[in-house]
């Protein structure tokens, strides 16, 4: 178990607003310092009715038991095993686009099935619904949901595997927080690094992330705030692209840090 079971309530934010493109989005040398957060691996995860990522303890369905979701996700679709949630306002080429996005995710690989197994699932916040008043949310202390009020999405890693991201992002819409980005392969980064991703492998991220800020790599970008923002920005370069002109793809991760490309290719497949 990676460093972990500290944390009662953890989640990681993805509050990149304009931030996001940076400086000279091709540039190779115009990517940055972080601080640390421990990877957190839960012990037995599950979501109650009317769950919240501030339960400490959560208790697993039994078989067979449905998952029960808030009144207003009155909209579900899954796809390989992961449920993806909204309400009836949520654009229809919303779900469309996170289902597809778990489908390529998960195309090379078989980690679907550790997230799967614990209930993992994807809400998608309608336009005007900032993610801090979705009910998995709301629980947060003031200056937490401050945060989360403006976040692009967002990756409960602490209690059970949960993801929100918003409808205008997941339609490409420019006016969405994260002005039109799918940062959906970013939340499920996420969950792959606290919930599927071996301790081996962890160790190896947190080598490569050291190696790359002592090489003085990802400078000023959301990417060196910590390892696990490390492995989630990478996560989205390696499957789209990391910022909004489309420059930080594979490719460029490719050439810009090969180690943890390299350990992606293993993790995720081609």
């Amino acid at each position: 178990m990676p460093v972990a079971a500290l944390a009662i309530v953890t989640v990681a934010i993805v509050a990149l607003f304009a931030a996001r493109s940076g400086p000279a989005e091709g540039s190779l040398s115009s990517i940055e310092t972080p601080s640390e957060t421990p990877a957190l691996t839960p012990q037995d995860p599950a979501l109650m009715p009317s769950g919240s990522v501030c339960q400490g303890s959560i208790r697993r369905p039994d078989p067979g038991e449905p998952r029960i979701y808030a009144p207003q996700y009155t909209r579900q679709r899954e796809v390989l095993g992961i449920a993806v949630v909204g309400s009836s306002a949520v654009d229809e080429r919303a779900f469309d686009e996170a289902i597809a996005t778990i489908e390529r995710f998960f195309s090379g690989n078989d980690l679907e099935e550790r997230l799967a197994e614990e209930g993992a699932y994807i809400v998608i916040a309608e336009d005007g619904v900032a993610l801090d008043e979705l009910p998995e949310f709301a629980c947060l202390d003031p200056l937490t949901r401050d945060d989360v009020h403006s976040a692009c999405g967002i990756a409960d890693r602490a209690d059970y595997p949960v993801v929100a991201v918003d409808e205008l992002d997941m339609t490409g819409n420019r006016r969405g927080p994260c002005r039109g980005l799918n940062i959906l392969y970013h939340e499920l980064g996420h969950l792959v690094q606290g919930w599927a991703l071996l301790p081996a492998d962890y160790f190896d991220v947190r080598i490569f992330y050291q190696a790359a800020l002592d090489a003085g790599k990802y400078r000023n970008t959301y990417a060196a705030s910590n390892v696990n923002e490390y492995f989630a920005e990478a996560t989205q370069a390696y499957f789209l692209h990391s910022d909004t002109a489309g420059a930080r793809d594979r490719e460029w991760l490719r050439q810009y840090d090969p180690d943890l490309h390299g350990l992606l290719t293993r993790i995720y497949g081609e």
